[in-house]
């Protein structure tokens, strides 16, 4: 519980006046490791029940993967090709553009799997090997447009304030498995700066970045082993504290220090058997990159990283999923960068025995229309592509607590509008917490006022697809 009126005790002090012994600051030790005792806020309820979970991988495919030509099968869009949709189903209010007549998918669909999954063939590896073990969500939603608020309300909740990601109410709450490891890491971003809100920094995500044009490589920015330096800059500071009776924030240095011995290890492949790399697809110019990615995420997850992104997108080609024009030939392009990875990445898990008590999650932060957009409204031209479409798309979601090959929801039949069992992101957020043991009405904390949580006031656990 949280209490403005008072002044927050230092850490030093709540260990003198609180515990008395060396067995009771063992005991406080091992607790706030596990995340049951935080220095900044008091305690936190957390570890509500079982989790399913103990870490989650976040596969994102920023731009917007359309769900009609990957996991939302509807026969309408051929049956009304070239024509405006009926009259039942009207367009939002906002739109980018002026939105011409309804197009067909111009993939392949069939039945996948013993589960008989209707999907198309632009994920035959995932699709082919892993479709029995996925859980779809269809009616995902949200009222935000464009990719920067929809990024922001998939990760934070809300659109234009600044507010913590899921991963750093996931830290804050839950704490580290690895102590010489960062509990939050985020692999390829697009936003390596993105804040942690009102939450203390030492909750955010920690950034992988993109090889440089020298080395395929993935790099941790300034990890530079510089040891007796840095030894001894941590040892004048906690003399200083020692004598002056003060208590800086030392998490940050001290971390970063002791990643120094572990993180190298991990970043380093080539100590991975071939057969780990080619399943991965590392050394094939179209999967190198995202190959390389998940090889990380698994190697972190593997070393005790909780919560962990995996972005798919460069700033040199901005939104990759983004086609509003030539739709095919984008959608293909970024599914054979992917598609080998992600199946290697769920293979991997496997047979290693972690996908027992991982969440894989797949997604984008919206869909698309199922009409394309005008050029420009002069000719008449269009782009032979989709717009933005937050009304209702699809999310999967593979491992530890959920059904497999389950489906949850459905769009109209034009997937535009989720109708079915709609999930809006405070649901979404709500069930991932719970997964991982955490009740998200109880996860608060006390800011400019009064508690503030992921799920703000609401959400619902999605109970359904809970296995």
């Amino acid at each position: 519980m949280n209490n403005c009126c008072s002044t927050p005790l230092s850490r030093r002090d709540w260990l003198r006046n609180g515990f008395l012994g060396l067995g009771s600051i063992a005991a406080a030790d091992l607790l706030s490791r596990q995340g049951i005792l935080q220095a900044a806020g008091g305690p936190l309820k957390v570890l509500h029940h079982r989790p399913a979970a103990k870490r989650l991988i976040y596969i994102f495919l920023e731009g917007g993967l359309s769900q009609l030509d990957s996991y939302d099968f509807k026969p309408a869009l051929s049956q009304y090709a070239g024509k405006p949709l009926p009259a039942s189903i009207r367009p939002p209010e906002f739109t980018f553009a002026k939105q011409g007549t309804v197009i067909p998918s111009p993939f392949a669909w069939k039945h996948w799997g013993k589960s008989g999954t209707y999907a198309s063939d632009l994920f035959p590896e995932v699709n082919g090997r892993f479709i029995d073990d996925l859980c779809f969500i269809h009616s995902l939603n949200h009222r935000s447009n464009d990719h920067v608020t929809a990024k922001r309300v998939l990760h934070t909740g809300v659109p234009i304030e600044v507010r913590p990601t899921l991963g750093s109410w996931l830290v804050y709450g839950l704490g580290a498995m690895n102590e010489n490891l960062p509990a939050y890491i985020d692999i390829t971003p697009t936003d390596p700066n993105r804040p942690t809100g009102f939450l203390p920094g030492k909750f955010g995500g920690t950034a992988v970045d993109r090889p440089d044009k020298k080395s395929p490589k993935l790099a941790w920015e300034n990890l530079e082993p510089h040891f007796p330096e840095q030894a001894r800059h941590l040892d004048f500071i906690r003399e200083i504290e020692r004598t002056q009776g003060i208590d800086p924030e030392l998490d940050e240095m001290e971390l970063a220090f002791r990643m120094q011995t572990e993180a190298p290890g991990l970043l380093d492949i080539d100590n991975e058997s071939e057969a780990t790399r080619k399943l991965y697809g590392i050394g094939d110019d179209h999967t190198d990159e995202f190959g390389r990615a998940l090889l990380l995420a698994r190697r972190f997850s593997e070393a005790g990283v909780r919560y962990i992104t995996v972005n798919h997108a460069t700033a040199r080609y901005g939104n990759l999923w983004d086609q509003h024009s030539e739709l095919e030939k984008g959608h293909r392009g970024n599914a054979k960068a992917v598609d080998k990875p992600i199946a290697g990445l769920l293979h991997d898990l496997k047979v290693r025995g972690l996908l027992d008590d991982t969440l894989v999650i797949c997604g984008s932060e919206f869909g698309r229309t199922p009409t394309f957009e005008f050029f420009d409204g002069v000719t008449g031209r269009h782009q032979n592509g989709r717009d933005h479409n937050p009304h209702g798309f699809t999310t999967w979601f593979a491992g530890a607590g959920v059904k497999a090959s389950h489906h949850h929801g459905a769009t109209d039949d034009f997937g535009y509008y989720a109708v079915k069992d709609k999930v809006d992101i405070h649901d979404f957020h709500a069930t991932l917490l719970h997964l991982m043991g955490v009740d998200h009405e109880a996860l608060t904390y006390f800011h400019g006022g009064r508690d503030y949580r992921l799920t703000d006031v609401y959400g619902n656990v999605v109970e359904e697809i809970l296995s």
